[in-house]
């Protein structure tokens, strides 16, 4: 995965980004294309321009810095995403909270992930793993200490109008935002639209939950537990079966579920080794996927330490990718 650098104010930032990283826009939105919903693209571009003209800019610049058309670029970052990821957090570990996750997507899925590093003009300089030309908040760690994971699940709820996608208001809270409780609040407090998400959070101070955000509802769970996971599946009471997920794809989340609990009951995590090991395990519905069974492939791994400003990322599946380590 390419690892770029930008800063200034969005414009700015946007442009670099789309320069330096041009070619993997452009293969993302070679993939993406087909998929966008063109008749919302009005009502999302008011959306930007009275609630988050900031982010609006840097999807300017990042056009501009691409040579892509601005609206493709605004489209490609509404496509709901895959729903096949672990994230997870760690609590009370030697090296403080652990946020972390292993992505996975289907075989078929080849648009191009990368790592950025942002200092910004204003707010909070952040690092984040991300589709090439996304400018969502979710798979970040601010330099406050402030770190996330997701999964997608989706959500039965109706959406109202007029708000900001979930991964665009989470861009913006993650560099407003120092604890898990900001965060948390900042996005309950949100009207919100877009798939619905399962977020692994922790911080510099200890503090770590889960949000089950059935967009637009955000219930949290497990606050503080020692080891929290979700497997594309919402766990906060009453949103159990608020997912839209088919059988044939939730029994595949439901084993993955099942395993994680069986790990914490009878061998629970409690080092950094730990995590690594087990986001490389190959037990049966383990989260290091190859196919198969599991209809879907671990593509990269990803492990936050707010304590330490850093993040390791495993390039691939990190049975076989060593992990490499990124400084905020």
């Amino acid at each position: 995965m390419k690892y770029l650098e930008c800063s200034g104010g969005p414009f700015a930032a946007g442009q670099q980004y789309g320069e330096q990283a041009r070619e993997e826009i452009r293969a993302c939105l070679d993939f993406f294309r087909p998929r966008g919903d063109r008749a919302a693209l009005p009502a999302i571009l008011q959306t930007l321009s009275g609630q988050a003209p900031e982010i609006l800019e840097e999807f300017r610049g990042t056009a501009e810095g691409a040579g892509v058309p601005l609206e493709e670029l605004i489209l490609m970052n509404h496509w709901p995403g895959g729903d096949e990821c672990t994230p997870l957090f760690l609590k009370n570990s030697p090296d403080g909270v652990i946020v972390a996750k292993n992505n996975d997507a289907s075989p078929d899925e080849t648009q191009p992930f990368l790592i950025r590093k942002v200092t910004p003009k204003r707010g909070v300089p952040f690092l984040q793993l991300t589709y090439a030309g996304w400018l969502s908040g979710l798979d970040m760690m601010n330099a406050e200490g402030l770190a996330n994971t997701h999964g997608s699940v989706g959500s039965c709820f109706r959406r109202p109008r007029g708000a900001p996608d979930i991964r665009l208001r989470m861009y913006q809270l993650m560099r407003q935002c120092r604890t898990a409780d900001e965060l948390a609040m900042g996005l309950q407090a949100s009207r919100l639209t877009g798939k619905g998400f399962s977020i692994a959070v922790g911080d510099r101070t200890g503090a770590a939950l889960m949000l089950d955000a059935a967009v637009p509802l955000v219930c949290e769970r497990e606050r503080n537990a020692g080891f929290a996971w979700s497997t594309n599946l919402y766990e906060a009471p009453g949103l159990e079966n608020a997912d839209q997920r088919p059988p044939r794809k939730r029994h595949i989340c439901v084993y993955r579920q099942g395993f994680l609990r069986w790990m914490a009951e009878t061998r629970p995590p409690r080092t950094l080794e730990d995590i690594k090991s087990l986001l490389s395990c190959h037990e049966p519905w383990a989260p290091c996927r190859h196919g198969g069974v599991h209809s879907s492939q671990t593509t990269w791994s990803m492990i936050c330490l707010p304590q330490q400003g850093t993040m390791q990322i495993a390039h691939g599946p990190p049975c076989t990718h060593p992990y490499q380590e990124y400084q905020i």
